[in-house]
């Protein structure tokens, strides 16, 4: 991966940054600039300085992304991970799990999404439901 891209939760940028999206979108709809940029409410010099540089990461899959899982320490918790997995008809390449300290563990799943129908987000939301996960974290994306 290129030093030139970081990978930054949309929480610490400024609100333009998803407004130049929103904008986006909605020419790609058919709206025309102009009126795209006055209901968003985004000068448009802010549009052009920007809209080159701004976008969403890719919905569609094809990509492989590194999950790293906090799970407690029960008989079948990594088999319920897993079984999520394959549900959502995503594929595991490789899995590392860490001795479990205090009942919890740490997994880390490098999972091929190719066949998934499902964006990133949701997918990992998806995961968090689990029985005995506690938290999912979104390690990288390729």
């Amino acid at each position: 991966m290129s030093d030139d891209y970081y990978v930054i939760h949309k929480k610490v940028l400024p609100d333009y940054f998803e407004k130049v999206i929103l904008i986006k979108e909605a020419i790609s709809k058919g709206s025309n600039i102009s009126d795209a940029c006055k209901e968003i409410g985004l000068s448009r010099s802010t549009f052009y300085k920007y809209k080159d540089y701004v976008n969403r990461p890719s919905m569609k899959v094809g990509k492989h992304v590194i999950l790293s899982f906090k799970v407690y320490d029960e008989p079948g918790a990594l088999s319920n991970i897993l079984n999520e997995v394959a549900s959502k008809g995503a594929n595991v390449l490789a899995i590392n799990q860490e001795v479990p300290i205090n009942s919890v563990a740490f997994v880390t799943l490098t999972v091929s999404m190719v066949d998934l129908d499902l964006a990133i987000a949701d997918f990992i939301n998806d995961l968090k439901t689990v029985k005995n996960v506690l938290d999912v974290m979104l390690i990288a994306v390729e």
